[in-house]
């Protein structure tokens, strides 16, 4: 057994990932506390830090049962399809569609007083409803949009409107930011990864000619996050199409993930501009949309 490794992490989550380890790991006639070691040796290299809580619960889960999967990648599960990304992005004349040509289409151009405010309320009409955005990962807080202060410091945001102030993780704890607390999808998100940099823009480019593209925004680091007003009954043809191009599978997977917030900070201090934005596409509330007149009073 000292041959024995585990496959790394990847695009199907990290909760995943480790249950299926755990499993793995059952199947090797590796003991509990190597197991442990094991999944924790890829601490580092995941999307989010491995939870302590969550490694116990998949290995207890794992060695009581009769769970024995010998791979964690289901053959039925949606993935990026390099070849879907060289279809989307190949022009056969020209240039490739760039960042710079999505601030041009964008039906308010950013750099005419679109602020982070306009961009929050136009996403989040209902002010009474409450949403939960994030400084870090660890530090987060849910509450009506007017309560923040300033949010050009976080780094993180749920798309979705928050049902309670606070719900409970999987863990039994409570929490302002689980699924437990978090409502119906509002915006489906595409955090593109695994394409190249230089191709993100065709790819939205062309999700754009089929779903409403409500806005492009720069993640403060190499990728860029695109929001979608996607009716629910539309939404499996959405992620069918849309992560076989690079969209990140996990935020179709769970509604609650953190995406960047518009106007916001990356850790790195990089700004995470909007570079598209069309007010127009966005989720109504029952009451009427607000006007840019009335947001710009409020401000």
């Amino acid at each position: 057994m000292n041959n024995f490794k585990l496959n790394p992490p990847n695009e199907y989550g990290i909760n995943i990932w480790i249950l299926a380890s755990a499993g793995r790991c059952k199947v090797a006639g590796i003991s509990e506390a190597e197991c442990e070691r094991m999944i924790y040796a890829y601490q580092g290299q995941t999307r989010r830090p491995i939870k302590r809580s969550e490694v116990t619960r998949a290995i207890q889960k794992a060695y009581s049962s009769t769970f024995t999967p010998t791979n964690y990648v289901k053959p039925d599960k949606v993935s990026w399809q390099p070849n879907q990304t060289r279809r989307s992005t190949y022009k056969p004349q020209g240039k490739k569609y760039d960042a710079y040509q999505l601030w041009e289409e964008s039906p308010w151009i950013p750099d005419d007083g679109l602020t982070q405010t306009i961009v929050l309320k136009s996403l989040f009409p209902d002010s009474s409803r409450l949403i939960c955005v994030g400084k870090s990962a660890f530090a987060f807080h849910t509450a009506r949009l007017n309560q923040f202060k300033d949010l050009t410091q976080c780094q993180f945001i749920v798309p979705c409107y928050m049902t309670k102030k606070t719900g409970m993780t999987q863990d039994g704890k409570e929490s302002m930011h689980c699924l437990d607390n978090c409502d119906e999808r509002l915006y489906c998100v595409v955090d593109l990864d695994e394409p190249k940099s230089a191709d993100h823009p065709s790819i939205i480019k062309q999700l754009k000619r089929v779903f409403d593209l409500v806005m492009v925004l720069s993640s403060g680091g190499k990728s860029l996050h695109a929001w979608f007003n996607v009716p629910s009954d539309e939404e499996k043809d959405f992620w069918d199409v849309a992560v076989p191009m690079g969209a990140d599978a996990a935020l179709m997977r769970n509604r609650s993930s953190f995406v960047r917030i518009p106007g916001g900070t990356r850790e790195n201090g990089n700004k995470q501009s909007v570079l598209y934005f069309d007010e127009s596409k966005c989720v109504k509330n029952n009451k009427e949309t607000i006007s840019n007149e009335e947001i710009h009073r409020e401000q």
